[in-house]
C-alpha cells in the first residue's frame, strides 16, 4: 500500500525515466487509455505522484489528458508512430523542400502527419539569417481548426472529417465554410489557434492520390500573405506538388 512518502518527488532522473517508461508500457493495442489509479497501482506509488507523472508526460506531449482521470498516448507518441507507418522516407525527403521552402518565403516551414485523430508536427525549418523567427515545437498537436488540421479534414477520409467535426459544436458550420473553401482554392488558412500567428497548409498526395502529409507556413499575422494569388500561397503550393511528386504522385491537387 503506497505511504504518503511515495508522493514525494521522484528522487533523481533515473527513476523518473524508469516510471515514465513503465507508464508508457501500459498502453498497448488492447489497452488505449489508463487512469490515474492504475498508474498508481502497477507502480506501487500514491495517487498524487501519479497524477503528477501523467500530468509531466502530457505537458510533453507523450500524452493526452481526456478528462480529469484519463489518459492516452499523445500527439509526440502518435507522431512518432504516423512517421514509422508512412516510412522515414517522408522527413527525409520533405527536409530539403522544408529548408527551400523556408528560405524561399523567409517564414518557418512544417512537416505535419496525421495520427489518426488529429495533425501533428514532425518537422519544421527556420529560414537563415533572421533575428527573429517562430518555432514550432515538433511533437506539437495541430488542432482541426489549425491549417494543418483543415487540410486532413478538407482532403482526408470522410470518416476522419466527420468524428472531427462532430465534436465542434456552434463552431462546426464555420470549420464546414472554411472546408468548402479550402477544396476550391487548394490550401488551407488559420488564424484561430494561436494570437497573432497565422498559417496556411496544402496537401501532399502519395502515389495512390490520397493525402499523406502537409506542409504549412507559419509567421505573425499581418506578415504572411494568405491571399489567393500571394507569393506565399504559391510557394507553399509548388513545394507540396513537389513533394507529392517525390512521393509518386501523379497529380497534386
Amino acid at each position: 500500500m503506497p505511504t504518503e512518502r511515495d508522493d514525494a518527488a521522484p528522487s533523481g532522473g533515473l527513476q523518473v525515466v524508469s516510471r515514465s517508461a513503465q507508464i508508457l508500457r501500459m498502453f498497448s493495442s488492447d489497452r488505449t487509455e489508463v487512469r490515474i489509479n492504475d498508474v498508481a497501482e502497477e507502480l506501487g506509488i500514491g495517487r498524487t505522484s501519479a497524477h503528477r507523472y501523467l500530468q509531466s508526460l502530457a505537458s510533453e506531449g507523450f500524452l493526452q489528458r481526456i478528462n480529469d482521470n484519463d489518459y492516452r498516448p499523445g500527439p509526440l507518441i502518435m507522431g512518432i508512430a504516423a512517421s514509422m507507418l508512412t516510412g522515414p522516407k517522408i522527413v527525409d525527403v520533405a527536409e530539403p523542400l522544408l529548408a527551400s521552402l523556408a528560405e524561399i518565403s523567409g517564414q518557418t516551414a512544417v512537416l505535419g502527419l496525421w495520427t489518426g485523430s488529429s495533425a501533428v508536427a514532425v518537422a519544421s525549418k527556420e529560414p537563415a539569417g533572421k533575428s527573429v523567427n517562430m518555432t514550432v515545437r515538433i511533437g506539437a498537436p495541430l488542432g482541426p481548426q489549425s491549417a494543418q488540421g483543415l487540410a486532413f479534414l478538407t482532403w482526408g477520409s470522410a470518416g476522419a472529417r466527420e468524428r472531427s467535426l462532430a465534436k465542434l459544436g456552434p463552431q462546426r458550420a464555420g470549420v464546414e465554410r472554411k472546408l468548402a473553401e479550402a477544396a476550391a482554392s487548394g490550401y488551407t488558412v488559420s488564424e484561430a489557434v494561436i494570437d497573432g500567428v497565422a498559417a496556411i497548409a496544402a496537401p501532399v498526395f502519395d502515389a495512390g492520390g490520397s493525402i499523406i502529409a502537409t506542409l504549412a507556413l507559419v509567421a505573425p499575422s499581418g506578415v504572411l500573405d494568405t491571399s489567393a494569388k500571394g507569393r506565399h500561397v504559391a510557394d507553399l503550393k509548388t513545394a507540396a506538388a513537389a513533394l507529392s511528386g517525390l512521393l509518386g504522385a501523379s497529380t497534386a491537387a
